[in-house]
């Protein structure tokens, strides 16, 4: 703006002083290096303009790199623009290569990733928190006695592992390695005054082929439960529901049981958060109740009674009985004598929990011991 301003002002007066000195020459008829005065007049006149034009450059010049570089480097900002847009096609052209590079390459990780993921699932032979190997160790029997225990135990977790063809250390070097934790836990064993459930679970998946990895040890009391006959949950259901409806909320009824007995003491599976499922012969004797209930076709009350003492390790037998206002219509114990119809078959519905895990069970356990067992 400064150098815009200037230059108009030295522009005017530039063009002012050629005016009154053209006209001073014109009137006087004065002569500048031997030419005619109308030719010194024009002279003048050529030379302000001449003037004014060089003054609006200098100035430029003083007052702007811009003006300079434009007057001087101008063929030169020419070709370095002519350079730049033509690296920066050629860079975008990389850039779009790289990207459509990048996405392929992102697609053959997905699928890696895919195929390592179902790899893996395909030779997990056991996943994490799932039980290798469990026993009971009764009270009163000294250390030496329980170490035998614990090592059967170790012993049957070998056996267990190897035949879903994972790689374990001999037995004997786990024993040498883990000799002195072995020992407390023999003690600590041999001095609980109840029966104690001492299991060994699986602490990170474990793969076929490879060496065992880390293993949990827990102990925890195995205390009673449930007594004989136990009443140990009843609900309403209604007979004239079809078939499907019968069967989903006797499903939700059982399912609620195998939560609701950890929640008093017994060990839960980790994988399932309950304490077992219902055996091949439970699911036989089910499909009968349902039957059973909807030939009744009319509401009635169903009981879930324990025909045996039930401890923390199981198994979990149930029984159920179908009752209305008092009066035993149905058993499904074989052993029950029912008032007005008899057994459908003489298969117990019960829940049998083959393999179990202690972790969700708040306040049981006195103590946990952790450990590996691998082949190093």
């Amino acid at each position: 703006m400064l150098y815009i301003i200037v230059s108009i002002v030295i522009s005017g007066v530039i063009a002012y002083l050629g005016d009154a000195l053209g006209t001073l020459v014109g009137k006087k008829r004065l002569s500048l290096f031997g030419m005619r005065p109308r030719f010194t007049a024009l002279f003048v006149a050529i030379s302000t303009g001449i003037i004014i034009t060089l003054s609006t450059f200098g100035i430029g010049m003083m007052l702007s790199d811009d003006v300079r570089l434009a007057l001087f480097s101008i063929d030169k900002l020419k070709k370095d623009i002519d350079t730049l847009q033509a690296e920066s096609a050629a860079l975008s052209e990389i850039k779009t290569k790289l990207e459509n590079e990048k996405n392929i390459l992102s697609a053959d990780v997905e699928r890696l990733t895919t195929q390592v993921k179902i790899k893996e699932t395909e030779s997990v032979a056991f996943r994490k928190d799932e039980p290798l190997a469990i026993t009971v160790i009764k009270a009163g029997q000294e250390s030496k006695e329980v170490m035998k225990s614990i090592t059967n135990l170790i012993i049957q977790l070998s056996d267990h592992v190897r035949r879903r063809n994972v790689v374990v250390k001999p037995e004997i070097e786990f024993f040498t390695e883990n000799k002195d934790q072995l020992n407390m836990m023999a003690n600590h064993i041999a001095s609980s005054s109840s029966d104690l459930v001492v299991g060994a679970i699986a602490a990170e998946n474990i793969i076929a082929g490879e060496e065992l990895g880390n293993v949990r040890f827990i102990i925890l009391p195995n205390d009673l439960i449930f007594h004989k006959d136990q009443q140990i949950a009843s609900m309403e259901i209604d007979g004239t529901l079809d078939r499907a409806e019968i069967a989903r909320i006797m499903q939700n009824f059982m399912d609620e049981i195998n939560h609701e007995v950890v929640n008093v003491g017994m060990i839960a599976n980790p994988l399932t958060g309950s304490f077992g499922s219902m055996s091949y012969g439970s699911m036989l004797s089910f499909y009968d109740m349902v039957n059973k209930i909807k030939e009744l076709n009319r509401k009635i009350i169903l009981i879930a009674v324990v025909p045996e003492d039930i401890y923390a390790i199981g198994p979990l037998n149930v029984v159920f009985r179908f009752e209305e206002t008092g009066e035993n219509l149905f058993s499904t114990d074989p052993n029950a004598i029912a008032s007005t119809t008899p057994k459908v078959n003489s298969e117990i519905a019960s829940f049998t929990s083959e393999t179990l895990a202690p972790t969700k069970v708040p306040n049981l356990s006195p103590t946990t011991a952790s450990d590996s067992l691998s082949n190093q």
